[in-house]
């Protein structure tokens, strides 16, 4: 069991030093940094010798980004008149209504059978939804001959709901993955939560932050970086209780305590009140010195998380 432990480790890091490489890499062709020949030459250098068994990682990737990026065309709508495609089209109107059905299964059930044409007779939901998308389809494919000249409103909207559905999608999944991993790893649910998922939530926010401050925009990166967790808050949570609130009604919907949640409350606090304190006196300037004693409230907040959960194991 521990060699099996070292190897999936193992494994983990390789792939997490090739995906950090990668960053570097494309951070620096983004045009925001320094960049010199020298530095191109040994990151190139790491991102190929890793490992000799990651060293065509590049041609993998080709290989399996191709049928990702075929089922993101056949459900997401292009809104570019010049990327325009009947076929991507007439799928997209086929496939769409049922994914977001399917989006819906926790409020309206698949099997739900409607009356539909024929009075005496109950069809299934999806299958009357399936029946609507493909009459539609196929009168787009007939009616419709040219690429439209601008942009459609309705295909940027239906564009944007699919792409969050999918996003939703991919961090169930990843959810399930880090959720499998805590039970093969004997890991505490808490402690990935507060680590993996935490840092795989932010390292988007993280690269977008420091190349933003890094261009000379220190107020966007700022505003950003409460602007992301405040939506993440009270949108993202707010939906999240308005849903489990609407299963169990007419209960209510009770919280479990944990105490890792006072902790955490505690450090975002002591955060935030005190950037707002040093950056008022400092007159609206972030001095360095407040980096890294922020730097410092999170590796302490990280290790009193991780003790917490260990402790109540």
């Amino acid at each position: 069991m521990f060699r099996r432990n070292c190897r999936f480790a193992a494994v983990c890091y390789k792939i997490f030093f090739i995906i950090s490489v990668d960053i570097q890499i494309q951070y620096k062709l983004s045009g925001i940094g320094d960049w010199n020949k020298d530095e191109h030459c040994k990151l190139l250098f790491l991102r190929a010798t890793p490992h000799c068994s990651f060293a065509n990682s590049q041609e993998v990737t080709e290989v399996w980004e191709q049928p990702i990026a075929f089922v993101l065309k056949l459900t997401i709508p292009s809104t570019l008149p010049s990327e325009w495609n009947k076929f991507y089209i007439c799928a997209n109107i086929c496939l769409c209504p049922l994914l977001l059905l399917y989006s819906f299964g926790s409020f309206i059930p698949l099997d739900t059978r409607i009356v539909f044409l024929l009075p005496q007779i109950r069809f299934p939901i999806w299958a009357v939804v399936l029946f609507a998308s493909l009459c539609l389809a196929l009168s787009h494919f007939l009616l419709e001959k040219e690429a439209p000249e601008t942009e459609n409103t309705a295909s940027t909207l239906v564009s944007f709901i699919m792409s969050v559905f999918w996003i939703s999608t991919m961090a169930g999944e990843l959810l399930n993955c880090l959720a499998a991993i805590g039970v093969i790893m004997d890991f505490p649910p808490a402690i990935l939560g507060m680590t993996v998922l935490a840092w795989g939530n932010s390292v988007g926010d993280l690269v977008a932050d420091v190349a933003l401050a890094r261009a000379g925009q220190p107020r966007i990166a700022i505003a950003s970086c409460f602007a992301g967790p405040m939506f993440n808050m009270l949108v993202g949570l707010g939906t999240a209780l308005v849903v489990q609130t609407a299963r169990v009604y007419p209960k209510a919907y009770v919280l479990e305590f944990h105490v890792g949640i006072v902790v955490a409350f505690v450090f975002l606090l002591l955060s935030l009140m005190g950037t707002l304190l040093v950056v008022t006196w400092a007159r609206f300037r972030v001095p360095r010195f407040w980096g890294y004693c922020l730097m410092g409230i999170y590796i302490l907040f990280t290790i009193v998380s991780i003790a917490i959960a260990s402790s109540s194991r």
